[in-house]
C-alpha cells in the first residue's frame, strides 16, 4: 500500500464533511425535481408492478409470492428473489410513500451512500483526504448514476452501485489486516452486491480476483499465506451468506432462457462498444449528427444502393446504443491523462498502473466479440465512407485521433525511458487493441449467455475512473492548494456532466397519457371473466394495467429477455392464433409509442371491434380468445424436445387440436397423432401413428377439427398468487387446457388425488380428466432447497456476527 503518511485528523474530517455535504445537496437537488415527475416510458413502471404484486401478497396472504398470475410471459419469482434485495428498502419506504416515489428514494439513497463508500474506499487506498474527496465527487457526479437511476431506470443496477466501493474497501482491509471481522463484513458487502445484481457482482468478483493476484505479487511470502487463508474464509462466508441467492439463481436458470427471439451472439454484437467515440461524445452529439446526415443522404437519393452500404448504415445506427450512456467525461479523461503523463511523484506506482490496467480491461470486454481495433476500424470505415456525414463529425474524429497520437508520443517520450519499458508497453498496447477479450471469456459457462458485453464497462469504469482521479492529488497535483484544485475540478465536472441531468428534470411522457392509460385499463375491469390483455407497445408503463383492469397481461415487456422456455418460444410468434390460445380478449394498441406500427393498427381495426379509444390508446376485442379452461375430447402428442414444438403447436391449435408433450412411447396410445423430430422418430419408429416433423415442411394435420368439449358448473377461485381452485363437470374423458404458463413447480390434485401436470401447446398447462364432476386444485410449490438455502444464509449471518467479535482467527 501507499507509503505516504496519513493526513491529519482534522483534514480527514474536512474531506468527509465536504463529501457528505456535496452528496446531500446534489441528491436533494435531484430529488426536488425527480420525485414529482411520476413515471416515464422506461422501466420504473415494471419495477413498481413487481413490487405492487409482492406488496399485496404480503398484506393479503402474509407471505412472499413465488408465482404471479399478472404477467404471463414472466418467470417464477424465484428468479427475482435471486437478486431481490432491492425489495426490502423499497417495501419499507412504500409504507410511507407511493410506490414510484419509494423506488426513486431508494435510488437517491443509493447515490448518496455510494458517494460516502467511495470516499472511504479511496481514503483507504490513497491515504489522502483530498484525493478521496475528489474520487468521491467524480463518483457522485458521473452520468452513469443518473442514467441507471432515471435514464433507463435500472433500479437494481443503481442500488448495487454503493456496494462496489464498499466491497473493494473491505477486501483491501482483509488482505492488509488479516482480521476475521474484516473478512466477515467484506462477505456481507459482497453478498449485498450479489443480492442486488448478480451480473455486476460476478464482474466485480472477477476484478477482485485480479486485485488478489496483484496483491500476492506485491507482498512477501509470509503475508501471502495469511491472505490466501483470509480469502478462503471470505469465500466460505460469501457462499454461506449468499446461499439463498445462489441456489435460487442456479435452480431457476435451468427453467429460464435468454432471448428466444434473437440469437445471443446478435445481441452481444448490438450491445457492445462500436468504438471509443462514445467515451468522448458528450450527450451523443456527434453520433446523432452522423446518423441523421447519413440517413438523410440515403433517403434523398432514393434508398440504399448496396449491401455494403446497408451494413455501414446499420453500423452507424448502432452507435446510438453506445452514446450518450457511455460518456466518460472530457474532464475526467484530462485528469487521468495529466496524472499519467505529468505526475510529480508516484506515491504507489504499482497500484496506479494496476487500476489503469483494470480500466482498459473494462473497455476490452465491452467491445464484445470484436477486438478494440476491429470495432473501431469498422466504425471508422462507416463514418468516412458514407455520404452525408457532416464535416464537423469527421473533423471531431480526426481531432480525437490526433489527441490520442499526441498522448502516445508524449507517453513514449516521458515514461518509456528504457528498452524494457518500451517492450512491455508495446505488448500491452497490442493486447489491448487486438485481443477479443469478451470472445475468450464467453467460453466460460457463466459468461457465454450474457447479451450485453458493455455491462463490463458500465459500473466498473465508474469505480476505476473515480479511484484513478484521486491519484491526480497524490501523484500529479500542481503547486496549488488541494482544496482549490478539488473545488475547481468539481465545478468543471458539473459543467461537463450537466446535459445528463435531463432525465431527472423532464419526463418524456405527458401527464394526460398516464391519465388515459389508467382510463383505458379501468374500462376493462367490468369484465369478470378470466381473460387477458396484450399491449402492442415497447413501453413498460403498460405493466401498470393489471392494477386497474384486474386482468393479467400476456407479454411482460419489463423482463422480456427472461421467459420460461414455452412462452419464450411462443411469444415471438405473437399473432391472432396465440392471442386465442392464451385467452387475450383485449388487445391494447399504444398510439403514443414512437415505434408503433400504423399499418398494424389499421389491420386490427378491420379485424376486431373497438372496445374503447382515446387520443393515446385504443382497445380491440379479440372474439376468438379462448377461456381460461378449455376441454378437448381428442389431442395430438409431441415426442422429443418440446422446444422444437412451438410452430407445430400453433399450427395445430389453429385447427382446434391441442398438442401435449409426452416423454415416452408408452404415453402415445391415447393420442390421435404423435409428432417427433426425425432423430426421435428413428428411435421410436414402432409407434403406428408417429409422424416426422421437419422444420422446413408443413406438418401432416388431422383431417378434422377437434371441437372443445362443453364444460358445465365451472367455478374458478384464485386463493393466492400460486393456489388455484377449480370446480367443473365434463361429460366425457378429455384433455383440459389451462391458459396459464407451464412451469415445472406446478402440482395438481384432482378430486383429492395427485395428477400429472401436462405441458400443452409448448407453453401452457393441462390435465387429463375422466368424465364427471371434478374438484381441482393447482398449487405452485417452489423447491425445498430454497427454504434450506435461506436457513443456511440466516445461520451463517448469526455465526459470522458471533465469530467476528473474536477479532483475528
Amino acid at each position: 500500500m501507499s507509503t505516504q503518511s496519513p493526513s491529519k485528523p482534522e483534514l480527514r474530517q474536512v474531506g468527509l464533511w465536504i463529501t457528505l455535504t456535496a452528496a446531500l445537496v446534489y441528491c436533494g437537488w435531484l430529488g426536488w425535481h425527480w420525485l414529482s415527475l411520476g413515471y416515464s416510458d422506461k422501466e420504473l413502471a415494471g419495477f413498481v408492478s413487481r413490487v405492487w404484486d409482492i406488496q399485496r401478497s404480503l398484506a393479503g396472504h402474509h407471505g412472499l409470492p413465488w408465482w404471479t398470475p399478472w404477467f404471463m410471459g414472466g418467470a417464477s419469482y424465484g428468479l427475482d428473489y435471486s437478486h431481490g434485495l432491492y425489495l426490502i428498502p423499497w417495501l419499507l419506504l412504500a409504507t410511507m410513500f407511493s410506490l414510484p416515489v419509494a423506488g426513486k428514494l431508494c435510488a437517491l439513497i443509493a447515490i448518496f451512500a455510494g458517494t460516502v463508500a467511495m470516499y472511504c474506499c479511496a481514503r483507504y487506498f490513497l491515504k489522502n483526504d483530498w484525493a478521496a474527496t475528489l474520487a468521491a465527487l467524480v463518483f457522485l457526479l458521473h452520468p452513469e448514476q443518473i442514467i441507471r437511476a432515471a435514464g433507463v431506470e435500472q433500479m437494481t443496477v443503481i442500488m448495487c452501485l454503493p456496494f462496489i466501493p464498499l466491497t473493494w474497501w473491505w477486501f483491501a482491509r482483509v488482505l492488509d489486516t488479516g482480521k476475521l471481522r474484516d473478512s466477515f463484513w467484506c462477505s456481507v458487502s459482497a453478498v449485498c452486491l450479489l443480492g442486488m445484481d448478480h451480473q455486476q457482482a460476478l464482474i466485480q468478483y472477477m476484478f477482485l480476483a485480479c486485485y488478489f493476484v496483484y496483491w500476492l505479487w506485491s507482498n512477501g511470502a509470509v503475508r501471502r499465506v495469511s491472505a490466501i487463508r483470509m480469502c478462503g474464509l471470505i469465500a466460505i462466508f460469501t457462499v454461506g451468506l449468499g446461499a439463498f441467492f445462489i441456489v435460487t439463481r442456479f435452480v431457476e436458470s435451468h427453467y429460464i432462457k435468454q432471448s428466444y427471439d434473437e440469437p445471443v451472439t446478435d445481441l452481444q454484437r448490438n450491445y457492445a462498444f462500436k468504438s471509443l467515440l462514445a467515451l468522448v461524445d458528450r450527450d451523443g452529439t456527434i453520433t446523432r449528427q452522423a446518423i441523421r446526415g447519413a440517413v438523410d443522404a440515403v433517403n434523398a437519393r432514393g434508398g440504399v444502393r448496396s449491401q455494403a452500404e446497408l451494413t455501414q448504415l446499420q453500423r452507424l445506427a448502432g452507435l446510438q446504443i453506445d452514446s450518450p450512456e457511455k460518456y466518460a467525461g472530457l474532464v475526467l479523461l484530462a485528469v487521468l491523462t495529466i496524472t499519467m503523463l505529468f505526475n510529480r511523484d508516484r506515491v504507489n506506482r504499482r497500484l496506479f498502473w494496476f487500476f489503469v490496467g483494470m480500466l482498459l480491461v473494462t473497455v476490452m470486454l465491452a467491445s464484445g466479440r470484436s477486438s478494440v481495433f476491429s470495432a473501431n476500424w469498422q466504425t471508422w470505415q462507416a463514418l468516412t465512407s458514407l455520404a452525408g456525414v457532416p464535416g464537423l463529425v469527421t473533423r471531431a474524429i480526426w481531432l480525437a485521433l490526433l489527441t490520442m497520437a499526441t498522448f502516445l508520443v508524449l507517453f513514449i517520450h516521458r515514461k518509456l525511458t528504457t528498452t524494457r519499458k518500451r517492450i512491455f508497453a508495446g505488448g500491452a498496447l497490442l493486447v489491448f487493441l487486438f485481443l477479443p477479450a469478451f470472445h475468450i471469456l464467453a467460453v466460460v459457462p457463466f459468461f457465454k449467455e450474457w447479451r450485453a458485453p458493455f455491462v463490463f464497462y458500465d459500473l466498473p469504469a465508474v469505480f476505476f475512473g473515480a479511484l484513478l482521479a484521486g491519484f491526480f492529488v497524490t501523484d500529479g497535483l500542481p503547486s496549488a492548494s488541494p482544496a482549490k484544485v478539488v473545488a475547481g475540478l468539481g465545478l468543471l465536472l458539473v459543467v461537463d456532466y450537466w446535459p445528463y441531468q435531463q432525465p431527472m428534470k423532464i419526463n418524456d411522457v405527458p401527464g394526460h397519457t398516464f391519465q388515459n392509460l389508467r382510463a383505458t385499463y379501468t374500462a376493462l375491469a367490468d369484465d369478470r371473466d378470466w381473460v387477458k390483455t396484450y399491449a402492442f407497445s415497447g413501453r413498460p408503463f403498460h405493466l401498470l394495467g393489471p392494477r386497474w383492469s384486474d386482468k393479467p397481461q400476456v407479454s411482460e415487456t419489463f423482463d422480456s429477455q427472461a421467459y420460461p422456455p414455452g412462452m419464450g418460444l411462443l411469444i415471438p410468434n405473437m399473432g391472432g392464433e396465440l392471442f386465442n390460445l392464451v385467452g387475450a380478449r383485449y388487445v391494447v394498441f399504444d398510439k403514443t409509442d414512437p415505434g408503433g406500427n400504423a399499418q398494424l393498427a389499421s389491420q386490427l381495426r378491420q379485424a376486431d371491434p373497438v372496445v374503447t379509444e382515446n387520443e393515446d390508446f385504443v382497445v380491440f376485442r379479440n372474439a376468438g380468445a379462448r377461456p381460461y379452461l378449455t376441454a378437448y375430447l381428442r389431442a395430438c402428442a409431441y415426442l422429443g424436445d418440446f422446444r422444437q414444438s412451438s410452430r407445430l403447436a400453433l399450427t395445430l391449435s389453429n385447427k382446434g387440436w391441442p398438442l401435449v408433450q409426452i416423454n415416452s412411447p408408452q404415453e402415445a396410445a391415447s393420442y390421435e397423432r404423435v409428432y417427433a423430430p426425425p432423430a426421435e422418430a428413428l428411435r421410436f419408429s414402432g409407434i403406428p401413428n408417429l409422424y416426422e416433423l421437419h422444420p422446413d415442411s408443413l406438418p401432416l394435420l388431422p383431417a378434422t377439427s377437434s371441437e372443445p368439449v362443453t364444460l358445465t358448473s365451472v367455478q374458478l377461485r384464485r386463493e393466492s398468487n400460486y393456489r388455484i381452485h377449480m370446480e367443473l363437470t365434463v361429460l366425457s374423458p378429455c384433455t383440459l387446457v389451462i391458459a396459464e404458463s407451464y412451469y415445472p413447480f406446478w402440482q395438481a390434485t384432482v378430486d383429492g388425488k395427485p395428477s400429472a401436470v401436462l405441458r400443452v401447446n409448448c407453453g401452457l398447462m393441462g390435465l387429463s380428466l375422466p368424465a364427471g364432476q371434478h374438484s381441482i386444485e393447482m398449487l405452485f410449490r417452489p423447491p425445498r432447497a430454497y427454504a434450506v438455502a435461506a436457513g443456511v444464509s440466516v445461520l451463517t449471518l448469526v455465526a459470522g456476527l458471533i465469530l467476528s467479535r473474536r477479532g483475528s482467527p
